[in-house]
C-alpha cells in the first residue's frame, strides 16, 4: 500500500469509526500501528487488544517514530501532531485516500447515500462472508458477527461506505456502487446548494470502473435525476414493480419482517429479517442484489439473512423484558427519525417515548421544520441539547426552540438538556409497556444504556 520501508503508521483520531476500521485492516496487514485520540473507547480498546499503541491526547512527540501519518476531516489544522508531521515532511494521507488505496486495489463495492450506508454495508459484508466470498469490509458501525467494524479477507472483494459529506467518495473507483437514496444533507460542505451535491453524485457514478455497475434505489427522484443519461450499467430496486428487484407480500413481525423478493416478475424466494422497518427491507434488497452479482446463490442469501442482527446503534436493543423495551439508534436526520419511529411503531407497546439529540447547529438550521414534523409516531418526545461537534452556535437555533416547534405539530415534546437530567426524568416517569428509544449521532446513547442498566438492577421506580 505505502512505499517500501513505510511500516510505522500513525493515525490521528484513531478511535473514530472510519479511522479505527482502517487501523484494524492495517494491523491485520502487518503494519506497526500507533494512534491518538481524546478518549479511550471500546474501539480503541479493541485496537489495543490487536497490538496497536494508542495515546490518549494529542502531542507532537507522538509522531516522532512514524513513517506515515493519517488524519481525517475532523482533525483541525491546529492539531499538534498534524503540525509536527508537516514540519517533519512526513507523508500525510487523508482517511479517504487510504480507504481508496484499499478499495481500488480489489473488487471494490462502495455504498453511498444519505441514509442506510452502515446498515447496507453491514448486510452486504455479512452475506458475502456467509456466502464464502471472504470479503474485506470497512464499516461505519460495529457489526456483532465481525466483533468490530472491519475484517480483512483474502478474496480481493472490498466492501466500504462511500461518504458524500466532504466529497471524499470521489476518490473511489468501485466495480459496484450502491446508492441507497439522496437527500439535501451535509449542505454546509456544498455552499448550501443542493445542485452541487447532486453534481457530486454524478461524478461518483462516473468514477465507476469501465465495466462497473450501479445498484440504485429506483423509487428515488433524485437518484433518477443523477443517473439519467448515464452509460453505466444500472440495476434498480425499490417498492415499485417497474424496478429490476422489488418485494411482494411484506409481513411485519415483532422486530423484523418477511417478504418475497422478485426479479423482473420472477419470484426468487422468501427473505426473513430480524431487523425492523421498511427501510431495512430496502437495505436488504440492495444487499441481496450485490450478493447475487458477485455469485452468492439466492438459497444461501435466504437461509442466512435471518441471522443478521444489525449493526451497533442501528435499532440496537439495549434492554428488553416483559415490561420495558429500550432501544438506541443513530438516526440524526428527519428521514431517519421517521423511518426509525415507524419501525418502532410496528412493535407492540403502549407508549413510544423518543429522546432525540440534534447534531450540529448547521444541520438543525437546515432541517428545523423537517425535524419538527418527524416525530408524529412518538407519544412523548424529549429533546436534548444540541451535540455541537465543534460548531459555533447559530442565532435562533436551539433545542428549546425545536421542542416548541414539535409541540405545535400536536406531538407532546419537552426540552431536557443534559443526559443526567433525562435519565432522572425517565427513571421515575417510564411505565410498564413503554418502548423508549434514544436517537442521535452524539452521546445520547449513554441514556439508553444507563436506563437499561437501571432496569436490570431494578432501580427504576
Amino acid at each position: 500500500m505505502f512505499e517500501r520501508g513505510q511500516r510505522k503508521i500513525h493515525l490521528i483520531g484513531i478511535g473514530g469509526y472510519g479511522m479505527s476500521a482502517i487501523a484494524s485492516i492495517l494491523i491485520d496487514k502487518g503494519y506497526d500501528v500507533t494512534g491518538s485520540d481524546l478518549n479511550k473507547s471500546k474501539l480503541v480498546e479493541s485496537l489495543l487488544d490487536k497490538g496497536a499503541k494508542v495515546f490518549i491526547g494529542h502531542k507532537s512527540e507522538q509522531v516522532e517514530l512514524a513513517d506515515v501519518v493519517i488524519y481525517s476531516t475532523a482533525i483541525p489544522d491546529s492539531n499538534p501532531e498534524l503540525i509536527e508531521a508537516k514540519n517533519r515532511k512526513l507523508p500525510l494521507y487523508h482517511r479517504s485516500e487510504v480507504l481508496a488505496m484499499i478499495l481500488n486495489s480489489g473488487q471494490g463495492i462502495a455504498v453511498a447515500g444519505a441514509h442506510g450506508k452502515t446498515s447496507t454495508t453491514s448486510m452486504i459484508s455479512f452475506l458475502l462472508e456467509k456466502g464464502d466470498k471472504d470479503p474485506t469490509a470497512l464499516i461505519g458501525g460495529e457489526l456483532g458477527e465481525f466483533k468490530g467494524n472491519a475484517r480483512l479477507g483474502e478474496s480481493g472483494i472490498v466492501v466500504a461506505e462511500a461518504c458524500e459529506s466532504d466529497h471524499s467518495f470521489l476518490r473511489y473507483r468501485p466495480e459496484i456502487a450502491v446508492i441507497t437514496n439522496i437527500e439535501a444533507d451535509h449542505l454546509e460542505h456544498y455552499d448550501g446548494d443542493f445542485s452541487k451535491l447532486l453534481s457530486t453524485y454524478k461524478d461518483f457514478l462516473n468514477n465507476l470502473a469501465s465495466d462497473g455497475k450501479a445498484i440504485i434505489f429506483g423509487d428515488d427522484q433524485y437518484i433518477r435525476e443523477v443517473t439519467s443519461g448515464t452509460e453505466k450499467k444500472l440495476i434498480t430496486y425499490g417498492l415499485a414493480e417497474e424496478n429490476d428487484y422489488y418485494p411482494q407480500n411484506i409481513e411485519y413481525k415483532d422486530k423484523g419482517s418477511f417478504f418475497d423478493l422478485y426479479h423482473r416478475g420472477k419470484k426468487l424466494g422468501k427473505i426473513e429479517l430480524s431487523v425492523p422497518g421498511l427501510h431495512n427491507i430496502l437495505n436488504a434488497i440492495s444487499s441481496a442484489v450485490v450478493a447475487l452479482e458477485v455469485g452468492v446463490n439466492f438459497s444461501i442469501i435466504s437461509k442466512v439473512f435471518k441471522g443478521f442482527g444489525g449493526a451497533k446503534r442501528r435499532f440496537q436493543i439495549i434492554h428488553r423484558d416483559r415490561n420495558y423495551f429500550i432501544v438506541d439508534d443513530y438516526a440524526h436526520h428527519p428521514t431517519e427519525i421517521k423511518a426509525t419511529l415507524q419501525a418502532a411503531k410496528e412493535i407492540n407497546h403502549r407508549r413510544l417515548v423518543a429522546i432525540f439529540q440534534p447534531q450540529r447547529y448547521s444541520r438543525t438550521y437546515y432541517f428545523y421544520d423537517e425535524f419538527a414534523s418527524s416525530f408524529e409516531n412518538a407519544d412523548e418526545v424529549i429533546i436534548a441539547d444540541i451535540y455541537t461537534a465543534g460548531e459555533e452556535p447559530i442565532q435562533g437555533v436551539s433545542s428549546e426552540g425545536l421542542a416548541e416547534k414539535i409541540n405545535r405539530t400536536g406531538t407532546n415534546a419537552k426540552y431536557i438538556g443534559t443526559n443526567a437530567d433525562i435519565i432522572n426524568e425517565l427513571r421515575t416517569k417510564i411505565k410498564p409497556g413503554d418502548l423508549v428509544i434514544t436517537m442521535g449521532a452524539g452521546d445520547i446513547w449513554k441514556v439508553s444504556h444507563e436506563i437499561g442498566s437501571m432496569l436490570k438492577e431494578k432501580k427504576v421506580v
